[in-house]
């Protein structure tokens, strides 16, 4: 192991309940209801590929998926209240102690992903931020997986990933890579792709000094 990968959202991040809710209200104008599973199933691949899924699903025309996107959007500016899981610090000073590459893969777009990690103070951590803005593809698509080992100069099967959706576990064994899935937003059935499942991070740090 020579490198760890992180996703953004209910990885290195609890965002996922203002996620949810952002889409809820968006959605309730047209009468779809949505639970925060169906939500977290669909996580990984960027707020305009859960769009198309939902427009797939319900029909809906262009105009009204716009519209949907952007109140989505809207409402979760309203309603953010970013903070990060317990022990998550613990990983991040463990791996830059042990000179390991980090890395945030994200179907995020970049001035949100870089917004919050400047102000929780956490951008120094990484040596690479690959989000929807950089690829042509997003989970679960191994490209972004990909193109991190890329920007970080690693072989894919060095790298770990951490992962808590079941598209971007298929993104990062696409890439040839290990997966731990953690179970901060779906039960471990919905993980069971990834190589281990862990439920937190003080479990996801003795995961990764047994690899190390």
């Amino acid at each position: 192991m020579k490198a760890i990968l992180f996703d953004f959202d209910g990885v290195l991040v609890q965002s996922m309940e203002d996620h949810f809710e952002g889409w809820r209200r968006a959605l309730e104008k047209y009468g779809i209801e949505m639970k925060p599973e169906d939500l977290y199933m669909m996580e990984g691949q960027g707020v305009r590929g859960v769009a198309n899924e939902i427009t797939r699903k319900y029909q809906l025309t262009v105009d009204e998926t716009h519209d949907i996107i952007t109140n989505k959007q809207k409402y979760y500016e309203e309603i953010k209240k970013i903070r990060f899981y317990p022990n998550l610090l613990n990983v991040l000073d463990w791996a830059q102690e042990k000179s390991l590459k980090l890395a945030v893969v994200t179907g995020g777009n970049r001035s949100r992903v870089m917004e919050t990690l400047e102000n929780f103070g956490l951008t120094d951590y990484f040596q690479a931020i690959i989000t929807s803005d950089d690829v042509s593809e997003t989970k679960p698509s191994p490209q972004p997986y990909l193109q991190a080992a890329i920007s970080l100069q690693v072989s894919p099967e060095d790298c770990v990933v951490v992962e808590n959706a079941p598209l971007g576990i298929r993104s990062g064994k696409s890439a040839g890579m290990h997966v731990i899935g953690i179970t901060t937003t779906l039960n471990s059935f919905h993980l069971k792709n990834a190589d281990i499942v862990v439920n937190d991070f003080h479990e996801l740090l003795e995961a990764l000094k047994k690899m190390y």
